[in-house]
C-alpha cells in the first residue's frame, strides 16, 4: 500500500501508474498547494511572534 501524506489516503494498488495518476489528480495537487501555502504562513507567524516578543521585552 502507498500512503499519501498530503491527501491522508492509502492507495490500494501500489503501482507506479496508480501513484502517477493520483499525484496528477486535481485534489492531490490542491492539497499539495494548500500544504505549502500553510507552511509558509505558519513560518511567517513564527517570525512575527519573535519580533513582537523582542519588542515587548525592550
Amino acid at each position: 500500500k502507498y500512503y499519501c501524506d498530503y491527501c491522508d489516503v492509502f492507495l490500494t494498488h501500489d503501482s507506479a501508474s496508480v501513484r502517477r495518476a493520483h499525484n496528477a489528480g486535481r485534489n492531490h495537487l490542491s492539497n499539495v498547494r494548500d500544504y505549502y501555502a500553510n507552511l509558509g504562513s505558519e513560518r511567517a507567524q513564527e517570525l512575527i511572534d519573535q519580533i513582537c516578543k523582542a519588542y515587548e521585552h525592550g
